[in-house]
């Protein structure tokens, strides 16, 4: 089942931090309605473990308590014999306040805002990703050997081991509904598209098979990565969101059969906004170091600020489906972004759209990096994404300023270590010479 009590004995009740990591306590489930699933505040601890310094959430109010209240409607089977699976928001014991460095939280109450309009965003995902030999904690990382590996490839053709069936085949049990799977256009990369339904339970689905993954690979001794661009000599990894609005009467609000591309007023908007708030949505959906040796020309990743129908060199495309079928589909993120928080941002700049009655101007055509019908990219690295959400007022005040100031903060601790680094590249190219 995907909603409701589970039968399991135990739930782990989980939530997302803002680097989209999980988090949580394993509780028995006939106690899974009590209040007392705390932990401290690890929302602003950084990869390395460290926490960053974020005022009124670290040491400067001594670490308090949050609660993780499980949401019932959330509850599903789960990947493990005895355990099911529950997300959690983020509130403060004492009061049951909203804890504002929840990104689950951030993307409920951008979802708010659509309902007061009568309209109920609906998604889905495209989650790619590389299978390993190793666990993904083995360096340096070796990528699974398929050598009848092509394009849509399935079975032996895409990964020799059953991993990738196992994953599909425990995702169903799990309540985690899934289109599918297929081998993408490096041998070892994959794809797992995630059902198109309600915009929170799609990003809860993405969110928990990414878990799955991890968990299923690492117990058969190999590994996955979600990595944004794992291997110089390789394509990148992405994770495509899709899109749409329907509205009061269950009806595709983007669709206008009798309008120009068949989209109606509504689903211009939406692609306006979009285009509006390209760059500072580098920083949310690309939000790694690593994520910007994929978020360049050529790399069919979203770089340029623009759009297109049908045409994948495109950040914001259309896909061909009309009619109940219609939905944008954006490009830009890779595996690293938090789902909540990246769904929160996409539909935000949306509504910023629908509210400015924005207009996006013609779609791209053709070869969008050989000649681009903009001037306008995404940064080119982290630090510059991070500037460019500060500098968006409007995202910024629609994630909440605290949980801004928290992400960032962390990112660029995340960047501050990078420049610290000494690269096994740097060894080979300076050491034998200088």
């Amino acid at each position: 089942m995907t909603n409701g009590h589970s039968n399991k004995p135990y739930t782990r009740v989980l939530f997302t931090d803002l680097l989209g990591l999980s988090h949580g306590k394993v509780v028995p489930t006939s106690h899974l309605d009590e209040p007392f699933h705390t932990a401290i505040t690890v929302l602003n601890q950084g990869l390395d473990l460290s926490l960053v310094e974020v005022a009124g959430y670290g040491v400067d109010v001594g670490y308090p308590d949050l609660e993780a209240e499980p949401d019932l409607s959330s509850v599903r089977p789960g990947w493990d014999d005895d355990q099911a699976v529950a997300m959690a928001r983020l509130v403060y014991p004492a009061d049951k306040r909203p804890i504002p460095l929840d990104a689950r939280g951030a993307m409920q109450a951008v979802l708010q805002k659509f309902a007061a309009r009568g309209l109920q965003p609906m998604a889905g995902f495209e989650l790619e990703f590389f299978l390993l030999e190793d666990p993904g904690h083995v360096q340096p990382m070796r990528r699974l050997n398929v050598p009848g590996h092509r394009v849509y490839g399935t079975g032996f053709g895409a990964d020799p081991t059953g991993l990738v069936f196992d994953i599909i085949r425990t995702a169903e049990l799990a309540g985690i509904p899934i289109e599918g799977a297929n081998a993408e256009f490096d041998a070892s990369q994959v794809e797992v598209p995630t059902r198109y339904r309600e915009a929170l339970a799609a990003a809860d689905d993405v969110f928990l098979l990414r878990e799955l993954c991890r968990e299923l690979a690492e117990h058969r001794g190999m590994g996955v990565t979600f990595m944004a661009r794992p291997f110089a000599d390789r394509v990148g990894s992405g994770l495509h969101a899709n899109v749409s609005l329907v509205n009061a009467s269950g009806a595709n609000a983007f669709a206008a059969p009798d309008a120009e591309y068949g989209l109606s007023r509504i689903a211009l908007n939406c692609v306006a906004g979009l285009v509006e708030h390209h760059e500072a949505l580098a920083a949310i959906g690309a939000p790694t170091v690593n994520s910007y040796r994929r978020l360049r020309p050529g790399m069919l990743s979203g770089y340029w600020a623009n759009w297109g129908i049908d045409n994948r060199l495109s950040t914001v495309r259309i896909p061909s489906g009309r009619g109940s079928s219609t939905r944008i589909e954006h490009r830009m993120a890779d595996g690293t972004a938090s789902p909540h928080l990246l769904l929160a941002a996409l539909l935000a700049v949306m509504l910023d759209g629908i509210e400015r009655d924005l207009l996006p101007g013609d779609p791209q055509e053709g070869d969008g990096d050989a000649v681009p019908n903009t001037d306008r990219h995404a940064p080119h690295s982290l630090p510059e994404a991070i500037a460019a959400l500060r500098a968006d007022h409007y995202l910024v005040q629609s994630l909440g300023d605290d949980l801004v100031r928290c992400f960032t903060l962390l990112r660029e601790a995340e960047w501050g270590r990078w420049l610290d680094t000494v690269t096994d590249w740097e060894q080979r190219e300076y050491g034998r010479v200088y």
